[in-house]
């Protein structure tokens, strides 16, 4: 096996759906698919991942073509879920499914705001501490009690299992991701 190899940050796959919260996805994008050649062999490939069919349509209108659909996540060895758009809306049960069977399999799985209930509404969460954008904290508490929520946290890294607090945490959960990747210089010099 090559050093790229054995350094190989992975495939990270971001999850994308119906009213996409651009700007958690934003992060995601800006972290981990831009071109790092600075950097050497091992930095990370990013794709796309459609939890359901059909175009789709980011906040305010832009449209939204997936990389694939969930079989993407057999590749992954990140899984970032973005904020959900709305807590009120169903998760539904094929990307639930996906998320545990990728959790089983070692692969971590990442929350940013509001993507938390998602993790939830999978199991992922159950027993652990996570948290939430502290508007949704009590929230997620109500309907999950078996989480320990953390509501005044940037963020919770929960080994496999990690989520941010708001919008903002999540850019320092995807650093904090890079400093266990890769070390705090990189970490730090991507910051």
């Amino acid at each position: 096996m090559s050093n790229a190899q054995k350094n190989d940050a992975g495939l990270v796959a971001a999850v994308v759906y119906e009213d996409l919260s651009l700007f958690e996805y934003g992060c995601a994008v800006e972290v981990f698919s831009l071109p790092r050649p600075e950097l050497g062999a091992g930095w990370y490939r990013f794709t796309t991942v459609a939890c359901t069919r059909g175009p789709l349509r980011g906040a305010g209108g832009i449209q939204i073509v997936a990389d694939g659909d969930l079989k993407l996540f057999d590749e992954a060895k990140t899984i970032i879920v973005p904020g959900w758009s709305n807590v009120a809306t169903p998760v539904p049960e094929d990307l639930c499914q996906a998320l545990h069977r990728a959790s089983e399999r070692g692969t971590r799985v990442m929350s940013i705001c509001t993507g938390a209930f998602v993790l939830a509404a999978a199991g992922l969460l159950n027993g652990k501490k996570a948290t939430t954008h502290w508007r949704h904290a009590a929230e997620l508490a109500r309907r999950y009690p078996d989480i320990q929520v953390e509501p005044d946290v940037l963020y919770v890294d929960a080994g496999n299992i990690l989520t941010s607090a708001g919008s903002i945490a999540g850019i320092d959960l995807c650093l904090h991701l890079i400093r266990r990747d890769h070390g705090a210089r990189i970490a730090n010099h991507v910051a």
